[in-house]
């Protein structure tokens, strides 16, 4: 039997947040096929060296985002002068596959399960060389033939608590020393901001079928007793009659679940809300990028100042709790517009809003753009692709230093509204969530 040991790369901690469905999926669809193999996960501290010469793979296949391409780069570069069959993908190789084959045998671009099938089943028949070089297939359209992540391969136990070593991540619904899980059940994006990938590649759009998300719910709940989750979709709220049946199963089983989802602001409405709120969820994760109706043009978000501000107001109506992130230093922005976001995160009612500099990543239609003007430098370190810097100059009107000293600027002014509305904050909380009282009272009895 091929045996395949799928790597999830990194060194930084900051990146090991959620357990790695992308090659979870990926093990599952290859364990269903009847292939031996495993995961190891640098970034939940697992020694790659030594867990490959403990398995002793024929083939590796390696992922990774930007900000820790190079440590994928790293491990493929080991991989193959150790004579293994070198595999990478992602979102970065799709974006570069050129740059990829300098340290791989085999660069995949887009969808990972039909291709890395394939690339077994070339191997035991000994034609795999004829596959060199770059890879794309078909996507798959019924995303329900992929098997659900196979966490039984993961580090399961690092991210559960997930939430006690990030407790300024996004996941503000859950508390601490309780176990939190990830969950994707889509594929693709039907809108193309130019800062996503999807305003290149076009990812089709696809669903998980309502009753195979509530298996895995429940499967999360009885195997690793979550009692929380979070849907990193790009939008929970796309497919409404797909969420509301998801809602109705989950209230109709009894499911003990809360959770948290991401959206975009033109999706909701009063309704769904409802619904799900009933079905447990607590909050909502919004995009706003500005304040600044001539930026969301610029970034082609297609949504309204107005809607973000109408989709604040519905959740807290439904006293959910309200997430979002804003984006500086955007093309054609100027520090007026930046003072305008400043405003609308001043006087909004967001529970916990999150502001970074714009990235251009490789691969998305603001990459494209910075070429066509000559932004990008000609000697790039990945590891800079992060929020908190200036790693491409998208913008030509404001100085780098200038825009992250607003971004430091910004970021201090809402740890000064957090602090000054905290005390009716956690009062609003306690008083929503009956469960947390006695938690809250041994908590301060402490302090």
């Amino acid at each position: 039997m091929t045996k395949v040991a799928l790597i999830f790369p990194g060194k930084d901690k900051r990146y090991a947040i959620q357990e790695p469905l992308n090659i979870g999926f990926l093990a599952s669809y290859l364990e269903k096929h009847g292939v031996d193999v495993i995961i190891i996960d640098q970034l939940a501290g697992q020694d790659v060296k030594k867990e490959i010469e403990d398995f002793g793979p024929d083939i590796v296949g390696i992922t990774g985002v930007t900000p820790v391409i190079l440590d994928a780069y790293e491990i493929a570069d080991m991989c193959r002068e150790m004579g293994i069959l070198t595999v990478m993908g992602g979102v970065h190789v799709t974006a570069l596959p050129e740059e990829a084959l300098q340290h791989c045998h085999i660069a995949v671009i887009d969808e990972g399960e039909i291709a890395l099938l394939e690339i077994v089943k070339e191997f035991e028949k000994g034609n795999v060389k004829k596959l060199y070089g770059k890879m794309s297939r078909p996507f798959i359209r019924d995303i329900d033939e992929v098997p659900a992540p196979a966490r039984h391969l993961m580090k399961m136990d690092f991210y559960l608590y997930t939430k006690d070593r990030f407790p300024e991540s996004w996941l503000h619904f859950v508390p601490p020393k309780t176990k939190i899980a990830e969950i994707i059940t889509s594929r693709g994006c039907p809108h193309q901001c130019i800062f996503c990938r999807n305003s290149w590649r076009m990812t089709p759009v696809r669903f998980n079928s309502a009753e195979r998300v509530v298996l895995e719910i429940e499967d999360l709940i009885e195997n690793y007793g979550v009692r929380h989750l979070f849907f990193i979709d790009d939008n929970l709220f796309t497919n409404k009659d797909r969420l509301r049946k998801i809602c109705k199963l989950i209230k109709d089983r009894n499911i003990d679940i809360e959770w948290g989802a991401n959206s975009r602001v033109d999706t909701i409405d009063d309704e769904t809300l409802q619904l799900a709120k009933e079905a447990g969820c607590r909050q909502v994760t919004f995009g706003f990028e500005s304040g600044s109706q001539r930026i969301l043009d610029v970034l082609n978000k297609r949504t309204t100042v107005e809607q973000s501000k109408k989709a604040i107001k519905m959740c807290k109506e439904k006293n959910l709790i309200v997430n979002g992130t804003f984006i500086i230093g955007n093309p054609t922005e100027t520090i007026e517009d930046i003072k305008v976001t400043q405003k609308f995160i001043a006087e909004s009612d967001i529970d916990y809003p999150g502001v970074g500099i714009l990235t251009a990543y490789p691969g998305t239609k603001l990459w494209k753009l910075c070429e066509e003007r000559n932004l990008i430098p000609e000697e790039l370190n990945w590891e800079n692709f992060i929020a908190d810097r200036v790693a491409i100059p998208c913008n030509t009107i404001i100085p780098k230093k200038k825009i992250e000293q607003l971004l430091q600027e910004t970021n201090n002014m809402i740890v000064k509204k957090r602090a000054f509305k905290s005390p009716v904050k956690t009062f609003k909380e306690v008083i929503k969530y009956p469960s947390r009282v006695t938690r809250f009272i041994k908590q301060n009895i402490k302090r």
